[in-house]
């Protein structure tokens, strides 16, 4: 049992290294899995078919869906193109990952686990999550009257609110990246314990709970990203 019970841990485990660089379980299955990704994508609609395929079907309902559903967020097509392509990539990269934790053999085999469950992961993508946002607006609005959203002199009220607003992007990276990392994690742990218990029967009815919620958790974060890109470019259109 004290062996089981070390195998749950925060921390990634190195599994080798490269030229100095460790690599982790965790970043090893974030580039397998994103170069996966990228390769379907590009043999998908490499010469997307008139009468797709079930394969090109299944990814063009997904993204045409999503598509749709961030569009009734921006409520601007031309919003819904420029943010799409991100809150594209991300929903499906977390999405795939998170399905690993339905994969036999998590917590007895320490090269198996979900890259989500690493909060340097989650931190990594909340990271590119808010800069994106913050890179947008800068695109819109300009540096000097973006700047000056956190850095007001005008009156104390105002400076005070701008520093509000500027540690609230801070705020939001450690919003997304907790969130996400806890939900995984804890659901990683959840499975590792049923499974010990009863490796059968039991631990159906939690893996197809984990099935929910690993896309529940994608869609979330993918949402988030947009809902801050779209506050963001109605503040500058009416501020």
């Amino acid at each position: 049992m004290d062996d089981f019970m070390e195998e749950i841990s925060v921390a990634a485990k190195e599994i080798f290294q490269v030229g100095g660089l460790v690599i982790t379980n965790t970043f090893f299955w974030t580039l397998v899995i994103t170069a996966m990704l990228v390769v379907s994508m590009a043999f998908i609609f490499r010469k997307p078919s008139l009468v797709p395929n079930r394969v090109q079907n299944f990814f063009e309902f997904i993204l045409e869906s999503l598509m749709g559903f961030v569009d009734s967020i921006t409520g601007s097509g031309v919003k819904t193109n420029e943010i799409f392509p991100l809150a594209a990539t991300l929903f499906l990269l977390i999405w795939s990952v998170n399905l690993m934790e339905l994969i036999p053999g998590l917590g007895v085999f320490p090269i198996l686990r979900s890259p989500s469950s690493d909060l340097n992961f989650t931190i990594a993508l909340a990271i590119i999550s808010i800069v994106s946002v913050n890179y947008y607006s800068i695109k819109h609005l300009g540096a000097g009257k973006y700047l000056g959203k956190f850095f007001n002199f005008k009156s104390p009220i105002q400076f005070f609110v701008g520093i509000l607003e500027f540690v609230g992007e801070f705020s939001k990276v450690i919003s997304l990246s907790m969130r996400l990392f806890g939900n995984l994690f804890a659901g990683e742990v959840l499975l590792i314990i049923i499974s010990s218990l009863c490796a059968y029967l039991l631990p159906l009815p939690f893996l197809a709970l984990e099935v929910l919620v690993t896309f529940i958790q994608a869609l979330v974060f993918a949402t988030l990203t947009v809902v801050f890109y779209s506050i963001a470019t109605i503040e500058m259109e009416h501020g």
